[in-house]
């Protein structure tokens, strides 16, 4: 077998990882650097869809370690090679990783290219299928284009040349294509076959796939500035051919930029921001850079308060036509982050069942549904798509106001209700309330239990871990901070409570809803 041997690097410093990668012409010395993980559960699923040869991987990384990473990975892959990255006072972890399988490994400390070669080439002499046979072919373009997306620069001597022999014209464009399923349609292909039509029908332009992160293909098109025009042209026919006729527009076209050195900046300021763009524009089978409408100013807010309001009031239909005008507001707008409109939607859906909840409406359907709810606006990949599922979310709000579902409580349980809403991050219990109201606090507990289908304290503990999980979900405050915040002065009682309500603990909470 004459091919390079496929190296994957694990390790949670980013800079480590570029390190390695760009500090040596690897693939002149027989490897490929065919991908990284920033820790081991992301490793295991690098390794099941690369299927290096050899793994390089730190020990001390957050959500899955180093020794619990090889461990795995020698159990289901036990003929993959391991490397261990370590510091000096983590022997006693090599050392579990070296009974578990590990090849060999390095004091990070004393790592430089030289040694890291040496302890490669002795690994991957280990392999039997692999006969290892150094190439000397240099850098290839891919390898090359990496290195721009990353930040570097080429050296003028070794590596410019190759760009100049692969581009030779002076006007560039990124393209981010949308591969799309055939079902039955001859005009809608997958990536290898837009690929090759986009170089026949284009046989002046020099193509070339780029090693970018991210689900979509993006490939860089170089053309004799006489001639962007008409590849342009001939772009959106083809991208008008392959619409998936539902969903984001899968196609975006950067603006012309004059050198390869471009490439990164280009990439990275302005391409991916106009990918999030096509979340407002469904209906587009190409956005081009520069060919948008003008943006409207900034301003309009949304008034959480008057919604809930119509909720509270029985007015649903005003609400929800209040909710349809701010999303035709987002989609002139289109600047606006994607990820804030998700996230604000997402607790605007936690706030209406709270409301419904304070209301004394039975609603117990909508409490099960609305993690289904939250799913859906966090998946979605066009603003239309996240109104629809809202819409069917304020139907089945309707839904739960009107007729039996419509039970509401009486004014007295309304004002402590507030009352609990108002000072729930403060120290609040049954006789505090009680003397507030001039109830007796045996009275009090009976009244409230009467009212609500859980006691006084439970549902004080469900105000809070409700307002911790939108703390957790949308700041980056620390959980000790979040605990104190919502009214617990003692933080391990604060992450039991939360983990009743939620099963998860509150670090757990964070990392699943930031996966």
């Amino acid at each position: 077998m004459n091919r390079l041997c496929k190296v994957l690097i694990v390790d949670d410093e980013f800079l480590v990882r570029q390190g390695i990668k760009h500090h040596m012409n690897w693939e002149a010395e027989g490897f490929n650097i065919v991908g990284e993980a920033s820790n081991g559960e992301e490793g295991l699923q690098q390794v099941n869809l690369l299927k290096p040869d050899i793994v390089i991987t730190d020990i001390v990384m957050p959500v899955m370690d180093g020794e619990t990473f090889v461990r795995t990975l020698k159990a289901s892959n036990p003929q993959i090679e391991v490397i261990v990255l370590s510091s000096f006072s983590e022997f006693e972890y090599v050392r579990s990783t070296l009974q578990h399988g590990a090849a060999d490994y390095i004091l990070k400390p004393k790592l430089d290219t030289n040694e890291l070669l040496q302890v490669l080439q002795r690994t991957a002499g280990k392999i039997p299928e692999l006969q290892f046979e150094p190439s000397h072919d240099g850098w290839r373009l891919g390898q090359l284009m990496e290195k721009m997306l990353s930040g570097f620069t080429l050296d003028e001597d070794s590596e410019m040349p190759i760009i100049r022999d692969t581009f030779p014209y002076e006007s560039f464009r990124l393209l981010v294509y949308k591969p799309v399923g055939a079902g039955g349609n001859p005009l809608k292909m997958d990536q290898e076959q837009i690929e090759s039509k986009l170089r026949s029908d284009l046989p002046e332009v020099e193509c070339a796939m780029v090693p970018a992160e991210g689900t979509l293909p993006v490939m860089l098109l170089n053309v004799d500035p006489a001639r962007d025009e008409w590849m342009l042209e001939r772009i959106r026919q083809l991208a008008s051919e392959n619409a998936a006729g539902e969903g984001s527009p899968g196609w975006v076209l950067s603006e012309s930029f004059t050198s390869f050195e471009q490439m990164g900046v280009v990439y990275r300021e302005r391409l991916i921001k106009l990918i999030e763009y096509r979340f407002y524009y469904k209906n587009r089978p190409i956005l081009v850079y520069g060919e948008l409408p003008p943006m409207h100013p900034a301003g309009y807010q949304f008034n959480v308060n008057m919604f809930l309001q119509h909720v509270k009031r029985n007015r649903v239909e005003a609400a929800r036509e209040y909710l349809q005008d701010h999303a035709k507001t987002l989609g002139r707008d289109y600047i606006a982050d994607v990820f804030e409109i998700k996230s604000f939607l997402g607790n605007l859906i936690f706030n209406v069942t709270i409301t419904l909840a304070d209301m004394d409406v039975q609603s117990a359907g909508l409490e099960e549904s609305k993690y289904t709810y939250f799913k859906n606006v966090d998946g979605a990949s066009s603003l239309d798509e996240v109104m629809t599922v809202l819409d069917q979310f304020m139907t089945e709000v309707q839904e739960c106001t009107v007729g039996a579902g419509g039970k509401r409580s009486d004014p007295n349980m309304k004002m402590l209700l507030d009352y609990m809403h108002e000072h729930f991050d403060q120290p609040l219990g049954l006789a505090e309330v009680a003397k507030h109201f001039h109830f007796n606090p045996s009275y009090l507990s009976s009244y409230f239990s009467s009212h609500k289908k859980e006691g006084f304290n439970e549902y004080l503990n469900k105000i809070r871990i409700e307002k911790a999980e939108e703390l957790l979900r949308s700041d980056d405050v620390t959980i000790s901070e979040i605990s104190s915040m919502v009214g617990y002065s003692d933080h391990s009682y604060f992450c039991k409570v939360f983990k009743k309500f939620t099963g998860l603990s509150p670090s757990r909470y964070r990392r699943k809803f930031w996966a």
